[in-house]
């Protein structure tokens, strides 16, 4: 019944239109996030896609310094003609592309807009997600509620959560926060740490919550199960799947990348 849910929920989001951004925001730890990214841009790179995981984040708190990835040229610079976009795209060891969106202390989303170069940051964005299969995003809601490029903003949204109460209020926040800005659309919500009826359980109690109060509709977007050999990959330098293959979270991020890949199959039953 999982893997059902699951795939159906990811098809309603992930329509098969190109550019695909896929961003994520949690309600969990920057570990705890920064491994579930890092993890299912390998899953999605060992099944033969051309992925890019994008730091968007502002804070300086991002996957791409905790992969301590050295970031030379942003999407800003490429934005601002001083650099190339193949050369804002460098791959890593896990097999899949890391990019950034900007240097912290040059971040777009918390000053007055610079509406010329967020066009063209915007376009450099669209730009990246046509030359790709997929973009999953590092991203975080601005004090003004706004990802970092519009392009995101238009692209699916996934909240990581857990089922402890001060996560799931998090991450209701988060949902409610985005829905002040970009108004009534769809999310996905990723529950990790968890077993398979513990996922189903939050699930249930936050999509009852966003339709009651925001009318905003939740898809089942799957499960990653609590794993120690996650943490161990994770302090190897290793995806999962690469250090434990037969682990649980190995698989679980497996899934979630079939389910992903097979959703964009599904675009005339939800266009």
């Amino acid at each position: 019944m999982a893997n059902f849910d699951q795939a159906e929920g990811l098809r309603r989001m992930l329509f098969g239109a190109r550019p695909r951004f896929v961003t994520f925001l949690s309600a969990l730890s920057l570990d705890e996030k920064n491994a579930t990214l890092v993890n299912l841009s390998a899953g999605l790179a060992r099944q033969g896609n051309d992925v890019v995981l994008l730091d968007a984040r502002a804070s300086g708190m991002s996957t791409a310094r905790w992969l301590e990835h050295q970031i030379n040229t942003t999407l800003t610079d490429v934005a601002l003609q001083k650099r190339t976009l193949a050369q804002a795209a460098l791959m890593t060891a896990q097999g899949f592309k890391l990019a950034s969106m900007c240097r912290y202390q040059n971040s777009t989303a918390n000053i007055p807009p610079n509406y010329s170069l967020l066009t063209k940051l915007n376009k450099v964005v669209e730009n990246l997600g046509n030359s790709v299969d997929i973009v999953l995003v590092d991203g975080e809601l601005s004090e003004l509620s706004r990802l970092e490029a519009s392009a995101l903003e238009e692209g699916e949204i996934v909240i990581q959560v857990t089922n402890q109460p001060e996560s799931i209020k998090n991450a209701y926040s988060l949902i409610k926060r985005a829905h002040t800005r970009l108004g009534r659309r769809a999310y996905g919500l990723l529950v990790t740490g968890v077993n398979e009826f513990e996922a189903h359980r939050v699930y249930d109690a936050m999509s009852q919550a966003a339709g009651n109060f925001l009318s905003v509709p939740i898809h089942f977007f799957g499960y990653v199960p609590q794993d120690d050999y996650l943490a161990r990959a994770t302090r190897s330098g290793q995806s999962v799947m690469d250090a434990y293959p037969g682990a649980g979270a190995a698989m679980a991020f497996s899934r979630l990348a079939q389910n992903m890949i097979a959703a964009n199959g599904y675009a005339s039953e939800f266009a």
